[in-house]
């Protein structure tokens, strides 16, 4: 818990220096996929620090998960075999019993899985990377056009935003 709370204070130091915004993307893009520390704690630092910035923010920590759990998904799709002892031993929460779990709600829920992960306290990082090859591949063309809707969005937003 001494380390926990260690690294929430690390988190927290961000807020005051002048690359907080890309400590938030970092820190979103990690908890995605292997970090312990929610960004949240971050964004509402930033946000009360400089309300005038907060959708700037939030779109900076979105960028980031979204990120972090694609990265999330290839750990799970190419590196588990490999990196499955250390998930089991040293991330917080992340336990066989759990990740099996997962892996059944996914198999039989799919889509709606990740969706309820994404805002609820459930460790994101277990639903990317437990997430199984069959959901790509039964919706790969749904989810190529989202995502190329999402991404030229983002450039739209971004270019009239800010």
């Amino acid at each position: 818990m001494v380390l926990l709370r260690r690294l929430y204070d690390w988190v927290l130091h961000w807020a005051q220096t002048p690359y907080g915004a890309p400590a938030l993307f970092f820190l979103a893009f990690a908890e995605s996929s292997f970090f312990p520390i929610p960004p949240d704690v971050l964004l509402l630092a930033l946000c009360i620090a400089l309300p005038a910035r907060s959708l700037r923010f939030a779109l900076i920590a979105s960028a980031g998960s979204v990120i972090g759990g694609v990265v999330g998904y290839g750990i799970g799709l190419g590196l588990w075999g490999a990196l499955q002892g250390y998930f089991f031993m040293y991330v917080p929460g992340f336990t066989e019993e759990v990740f099996a779990k997962v892996q059944d709600l996914f198999s039989r829920y799919d889509f709606w899985t990740v969706f309820t992960a994404g805002f609820t306290p459930i460790p994101y990082k277990v639903i990317t990377i437990g997430a199984m090859r069959d959901f790509i591949e039964k919706y790969f063309n749904i989810l190529t056009i989202v995502f190329m809707v999402l991404l030229i969005g983002g450039f739209v937003v971004l270019k009239y935003v800010f």
